[in-house]
């Protein structure tokens, strides 16, 4: 009890001290998917696809520094197509995860509404649906082996923002991950993705 009343101190702290905004991006992922059998050879067949992404949070920061810390949820689809002579096959997958993201300001001349970031980050993410699909027949994935479980996706990338109003801001931005399984089955599945964000930006301050 003692140490969740700390918690809640310093949380309050925190909201009281630093300025906040909260921020919605929705945009699109590029997948590539990188699968191992149990023998460890890849699936030469298996091709990249998009799917959406999206992501809700709050931006902590002190205006004595450029560095901000983004806080929020993220749900993103990793899908991806193959195919030879006999069979044609899709996977299209949901991902809920949890991700913070160190922003350093690296241009923001004096009174210009434009703002440029570079982020660097983490996400931690499992599967809630998805589907293969295999000739017209669909199989449902979250509890396979090699999907299901706890994902950790190191993040890099940039943002640039337009600044509309004082407190309002619309922004572009892309990231580059690795989607690491740690599944301890005998095959892996891991994901490498490029991903596309248009946003927007509000100062709760």
């Amino acid at each position: 009890m003692k140490h969740l009343f700390s918690i809640a101190l310093i949380v309050l702290a925190l909201n009281f001290s630093l300025a906040q905004e909260v921020y919605l991006n929705v945009g699109r992922n590029f997948t590539t998917y990188d699968y191992k059998n149990s023998q460890g050879a890849s699936n030469p067949n298996i091709e990249s696809s998009s799917g959406a992404s999206y992501e809700l949070g709050y931006i902590f920061s002190n205006s004595d520094t450029r560095v901000k810390l983004a806080v929020g949820v993220t749900l993103d689809q990793f899908n991806a197509t193959g195919g030879d002579m006999v069979s044609n096959y899709s996977w299209d997958t949901n991902y809920l995860g949890f991700q913070g993201v160190a922003k350093y300001t690296i241009f923001e001349p004096y009174r210009s509404p434009i703002a440029v970031n570079v982020n660097a980050g983490l996400n931690f993410n499992h599967i809630i649906s998805g589907q293969q699909k295999i000739n017209g027949q669909t199989y449902q994935l979250a509890q396979n082996d090699e999907f299901k479980g706890l994902y950790i996706k190191p993040l890099i990338g940039f943002d640039a923002q337009y600044f509309l109003l004082d407190d309002i801001a619309i922004g572009i931005g892309y990231h580059f991950s690795k989607n690491f399984g740690v599944s301890s089955g005998d095959q892996k599945l891991n994901f490498t993705n490029s991903q596309l964000q248009f946003g927007i930006l509000m100062s709760l301050n």
